[in-house]
């Protein structure tokens, strides 16, 4: 049964690389290691992983709308922050998008201190002051919007199809200019130091991200890697080594059961799993700070590792794989390899 389960498991994997060239596919290797596994043991199937919604998205509250009266904005003509303002009045009706409503904000808040300073009447200096302040105190709502319920961004934390197989140099520069950038312009919303927010850049750093796999597809990639590697370390534990080694044997099936173990997961499985962490901690500092609330929390998630913790978790669920395989060196008296 062992020997048939492998033959049809080796047909599917044949029959992957034939039709779409997925052979390398990582998540092919776990299953490849997993069945050889099971020629020697008896193991359950590994359960295949689900990609879910990385965070949820949190009750966000809505800001308080400022107004600027007609006869105000008659009075600031002369003012580029007039022409800004008679823009964003006249699409009225007309549904804004987060980033476009978060950008609007940053312009406004540049421009009216340029303006108030050349502007000669008291009473309209001091309205256009409390539209300033609330503005200002309303800022980290509009980014809450922009980062959960603008389309561009929602590819970071929605399930996605597949897992990170290769770098593309130029998607990850990508990638991780965008999220420096938006790192940056929530440090200058939170310092209260919104000059230095480049707004123009916005929409351009934004779709830097939309439709980009680097991300998606290496958040993707840890979370099965981790699925895959705590199932298989938890069945392991069900196996009895006192059925693998016997005194006064040479425990043939536990050096097979080595050398299975150093030609998968030793060369091919570690490996892959060292370039995923080396890739998350590449993009982990922007990620951190995207992903955290204003008291810097990180936003909720339902699962059970938190997409922040994604590093942390695969270490542990490694070390516990690792731990299994050198308690079977030492019961059954053999070194790594099978010798």
């Amino acid at each position: 049964m062992q020997a048939l389960r492998l033959i049809l498991s080796s047909s599917i994997l044949l029959a992957c690389a034939i039709l779409v060239g997925c052979s390398d596919a990582p998540n092919a290797v776990n299953l490849d290691y997993h069945q050889r596994l099971q020629t020697q043991l008896e193991l359950a199937d590994l359960t295949p992983y689900s990609d879910r919604h990385k965070l949820k998205i949190p009750e966000l509250k809505s800001a308080e709308s400022s107004t600027i009266s007609l006869i105000q904005l008659a009075r600031l003509q002369h003012c580029q922050i007039g022409q800004l303002i008679a823009e964003h009045n006249s699409q009225l009706g007309k549904v804004a998008s987060p980033s476009g409503e978060f950008s609007y904000q940053i312009q406004f808040l540049q421009q009216l201190p340029k303006c108030l300073s050349n502007l000669d009447d008291d009473t309209l200096t001091a309205e256009l002051k409390k539209v300033f302040n609330n503005k200002r105190a309303n800022l980290f709502l509009y980014w809450q919007q922009l980062v959960f319920n603008d389309k561009q961004l929602a590819s970071l934390y929605l399930p996605f199809s597949h897992s990170l197989l290769e770098v593309n140099e130029e998607s990850k520069q990508t990638t991780f200019n965008s999220l420096q950038y938006l790192a940056d312009s929530k440090h200058a919303v939170i310092s209260d130091n919104v000059d230095t927010i480049k707004v123009a850049a916005l929409e351009q750093q934004l779709s830097g991200l939309f439709k980009n796999a680097y991300l998606p597809s290496l958040l993707r990639a840890l979370y099965e890697q981790l699925h895959l590697l705590q199932q298989q370390t938890e069945l392991l534990k069900t196996v009895s080594f006192d059925s693998l080694c016997k005194k006064g044997h040479h425990n043939q099936k536990a050096v097979i059961l080595s050398n299975i173990f150093s030609k998968f997961y030793g060369s091919k499985i570690q490996q892959y799993h060292n370039m995923l962490l080396r890739e998350y901690s590449y993009v982990a500092p922007s990620l951190k700070t995207l992903w955290q609330d204003k008291q810097g929390q990180p936003y909720p998630s339902e699962l059970a590792v938190h997409p922040l913790k994604l590093d942390e978790a695969l270490k542990i669920a490694s070390v516990n794989h690792v731990s299994w395989w050198q308690t079977l060196y030492k019961q059954c008296g053999i070194q790594p390899g099978g010798y």
